[in-house]
Parts: C-alpha cells; structure tokens; sequence
C-alpha cells in the first residue's frame, strides 16, 4: 500500500484543529471538584445574560425548596439555593451551578461543588442548592450558571 504524504499531511492538520477546539470547549464543562483557580467574585450579578431572564439567591423555605430572595446567609442556614429563571426553556437544556468560595476561613477562591442538571419540557425555573451539616463558615461566596456549557452568570452571595 503506498502513502501519499499530501494526504498524510493534511490529515495532521485536520487532526490538530480539532484537538485544539475540542480542547477549547472541554474547558467550558470541567466537573472537578478540585481546588481549581478563579478571578474574584464582582459585587453584583455578572455574565452575558445570554439564556437566563432572572437569578437570584434564596434561603430555603424549611420544606427544602427556595423561600425568601436574599444577598447573604446565616453561617447555620444548611442549604442554600440559586434560582435562575431561563428566558426560552427548552426540555435538555444542560445547566451546571459551580459553587465556589470566594474568600471564607482563610480559603480563596476554592471550587466546593459541581451540580449539573437538565430541564424538562416547559420547566423555566430551575434551582441548584447546596446543604452541609454544620455551620458554613463566613464570608463571601459566589455561584457560577452554565447553560449548555458557557458561563451564563455569576451571582455573589455571603455568608455572615
């Protein structure tokens, strides 16, 4: 069999445009829970807005779903929930809601969790809440929203 090295050549060079996009895109859906690096949370609500209508923080209502709008927290409110109101819902829309701590008991900017879901057909409210089982400490935290990947918003929050 004889190789043509035009063909072989080519074939690199398609290969290697698409290493680097798929490597561009992967960035965007990293799951780690790992001590991953981010720039400071903004004093208000950041991002291109481009799918969520509204955002919002919330404390939960004592039967575990997002009761009053809120900015802070207690450090003995066990869970803590983000409201996002998308602006066209579509069923398989995939949502992640990266919490992180901004600066809390000496940690900066440190990723806690990943929480990744999709809507269904019709749902237009979507919330991601987060529990522990002992006081949070205090400080200030942020949540990140994707929306099919990219980094839709930011919201900050504290804890006090």
């Amino acid at each position: 069999m004889k190789h043509n090295p035009s063909w072989l050549a080519a074939g690199l060079v398609l290969f290697v445009v698409l290493a680097c996009n798929l490597g561009k895109k992967s960035t965007n859906v990293n799951n780690s829970n790992s001590n991953r690096e981010a720039a400071p949370v903004a004093e208000a609500i950041t991002g291109p807005g481009e799918y969520i209508a509204e955002i919002h923080m919330a404390k939960d209502d004592a039967s575990g779903n997002p009761g009053d709008k809120t900015k802070s927290f207690s450090a003995s409110d066990r869970k803590i929930h983000c409201v996002v109101e998308l602006k066209e819902p579509k069923a398989g829309t995939q949502m992640k809601f990266s919490w992180w701590i901004v600066d809390a008991d000496g940690r900066k900017n440190q990723s806690i969790k990943d929480i990744d879901y999709a809507t269904k057909p019709r749902e237009k409210q979507i919330h991601g809440h987060l529990s522990v089982p002992e006081d949070w400490p205090t400080g200030k935290y942020k949540v990140q929203v994707f929306v099919n990947g990219d980094l839709d918003r930011t919201i900050p929050y504290n804890i006090e």
